[in-house]
């Protein structure tokens, strides 16, 4: 039912990102110091989805082995997430944040961390950590982006 209901508020907000035309976004996100955004809602909406995931909230050495789904919804979101900087209050935090989770990407998929094709995945001892920066990383980034 959890996953359902995970399921559900991730169309809700992957529908919300597809609504917003091209030249709005563009028109809407490019101010700065924290001027308003037509996608940040809907950006905001997908992070808060994306969080209630068990692989957000669980210990990574716990449930690393199924959060492929996870790492590649936190990496896709990212790019919308820096489009989005001029909007936040702190540019910088959010760009850091986003750093820190593109890091966290790249070793989960260096060491092995990501099931791929039905390939085994790292040890827990390696890819537990792994996992676990990404959730910091990803937190960050929420918090950046605000509520």
């Amino acid at each position: 039912m959890r996953t359902q209901r995970v399921a559900a508020m991730l169309l809700l907000a992957l529908a919300l990102l597809a609504g917003c035309g091209e030249a709005t976004t563009r028109a809407a996100s490019s101010g700065e110091g924290g001027a308003p955004s037509a996608t940040l809602p809907a950006l905001r909406t997908k992070l808060a989805a994306i969080a209630g995931d068990e692989c957000a909230t669980q210990p990574g050495e716990q449930v690393y082995t199924g959060c492929a789904r996870f790492v590649r919804e936190v990496q896709n979101v990212v790019p919308a997430a820096r489009k989005e900087s001029g909007a936040v209050p702190s540019a910088e935090v959010l760009t850091r944040a986003a750093d820190d989770v593109d890091g966290a990407v790249n070793r989960l998929t260096q060491d092995g961390c990501v099931a791929s094709g039905g390939a085994p995945v790292g040890a827990a001892a390696v890819c537990g950590p792994d996992l676990a920066s990404l959730q910091e990383g990803f937190r960050a980034l929420v918090a950046a982006v605000g509520k």
